[in-house]
């Protein structure tokens, strides 16, 4: 199974704090295959710019450790940006069989057609497959992002926000088919997220990022605390647990 660790991470992104460094000193436990991992924090905390260090976009101190992967990092991680602008000429399916061709050669295999067949059924976009990216809406555009993500079959695979443009429904759909998926090809999710329940509802454990330094990581309910929202997100909240044993976070009004 595939387990990633990351060993005192930096990224240079741009001049930040004078160090040069936008994310510095980054150091997780073990993040085991099978799960989604969240990781939160406010804006322009260096989520994205983490992101982009682990997948080998950008450059920086610090070791990413892959371990148990069957192929090298560069083939085993994928990123998808936040970013889901594409060549809007191209239909969704051309989209997704570019991507599944990146890095190869340009033979379509039959087992390449089956995968983007099952990926377009799972997200539920089987009816736009021949419209053009320029069509959608953003939320469309996610889901099609998500698709060109997964269709090369990922070891470890970094989302960055892949549902902020979705309604709460999609949202739901998408964040409980990537679960299942993780748990089915034991594949590691890190996920960034801003609701703060979907990481609680869907995700095992959670990585709090705060002014480009890791300032709490371990299994969600731990991790997202009422001392977390009122350290990190300025608000006073408490969790309670319903009936069906979910967490969820209650935030005081009045204290606002």
């Amino acid at each position: 199974m595939v387990a990633l660790r990351l060993d005192d991470l930096g990224a240079k992104y741009g001049a930040r704090n004078g160090s040069g460094l936008a994310v510095e000193g980054v150091a997780t436990p073990e993040l085991a295959g099978g799960e989604l991992t969240a990781v939160i924090g406010p804006n322009a905390a260096g989520k994205s710019t983490l992101f982009k260090r682990i997948a080998g976009l950008l450059s920086g101190p610090g070791m990413v450790h892959l371990d148990g992967a069957g192929s090298a990092p560069q083939d085993a991680i994928r990123y998808m940006p936040q970013d889901t602008s594409a060549n809007a000429v191209l239909t969704v399916y051309e989209s997704i069989l570019l991507a599944a061709k990146q890095g190869g050669g340009w033979r379509v295999r039959d087992h390449e057609l089956t995968a983007i067949d099952h990926l377009l059924t799972s997200l539920q976009i089987t009816d736009i497959a021949f419209r053009n990216l320029g069509e959608l809406s953003g939320g469309q555009r996610q889901l099609v992002s998500i698709a060109q993500a997964l269709v090369r079959d990922p070891e470890v695979l970094l989302m960055d926000e892949p549902t902020s443009a979705l309604d709460l429904y999609r949202q739901v759909e998408v964040l409980s088919y990537m679960r299942g998926l993780a748990r089915q090809k034991n594949m590691l999710v890190l996920i960034a997220l801003h609701d703060l329940n979907h990481a609680l509802r869907y995700c095992e454990s959670t990585l709090v990022i705060a002014g480009g330094r890791l300032v709490a990581a371990g299994p969600s309910r731990e991790v997202i605390t009422a001392d977390l929202m009122r350290d990190i997100y300025r608000v006073e909240a408490r969790i309670e647990t319903c009936s069906r044993g979910e967490a969820h976070i209650i935030i005081d009004r009045s204290a606002a």
